[in-house]
């Protein structure tokens, strides 16, 4: 591959060759220009049309960018894995608020109605409390359970879907968050039990 030093040397002396060639046809161009035989507004006539081309390239820079973004990703995924329980998916949803009902219904993937009937049948837990406001404001950190139902084998566990919010990154229309799922998860029954 040749290097830009010896790409550009050729690049102007092919132009300089061409400007040359132009000029040397002068002479000729107004004899045909007298007897009529081109047309005065033809391209052919305007050879002294100076090209200017920039060959500077940022594609190396943004190729060395990308790689730090790609590495930098991977760094965050790989500690995101390391954040979230095994078998939990990592989520990351833009919401508009922290309350509690618009954190489940983006978590969990249900609708504001299931999650309002939810919160009324006592099925929502946070950190293993009851729910006594279904506005309360939630924090980094904080476990949200929703009670599907007791186990059949043993009436001393519950299924549950839980969310631990991870992270939280205000951005200009609402807020960037950091959620791990965990769907169908079998634990034992609260101290302040379910039924």
């Amino acid at each position: 591959m040749l290097s830009k030093v010896t790409v550009n040397i050729i690049r102007r002396s092919m132009y300089y060759n061409a400007r040359t060639l132009c000029h040397l046809r002068d002479p000729l161009r107004s004899n045909l220009l007298c007897n009529g035989d081109a047309k005065p507004k033809s391209v052919q006539n305007h050879c002294h049309l100076y090209i200017a081309k920039r060959f500077k390239s940022k594609k190396k820079t943004a190729n060395i960018k990308k790689d730090e973004n790609e590495d930098s990703d991977k760094e965050k995924e790989k500690d995101d894995e390391e954040e979230a329980a095994l078998g939990s998916k990592i989520i990351k949803v833009r919401i508009p608020s922290i309350r509690l009902d618009t954190i489940s219904k983006t978590g969990f993937g249900i609708s504001r109605n299931k999650i309002d009937e939810a919160f009324y049948g006592s099925k929502i837990r946070i950190n293993g409390n009851k729910v006594l406001k279904k506005s309360k404001e939630m924090k980094i950190g904080d476990e949200i359970d929703l009670i599907l139902h007791q186990s059949v084998d043993n009436p001393g566990l519950l299924v549950i879907n839980r969310i631990v919010i991870l992270s939280m990154d205000p951005v200009n229309d609402g807020i960037q968050m950091k959620l791990s799922v965990d769907k169908n998860l079998l634990i034992e029954d609260y101290e302040d039990p379910y039924l």
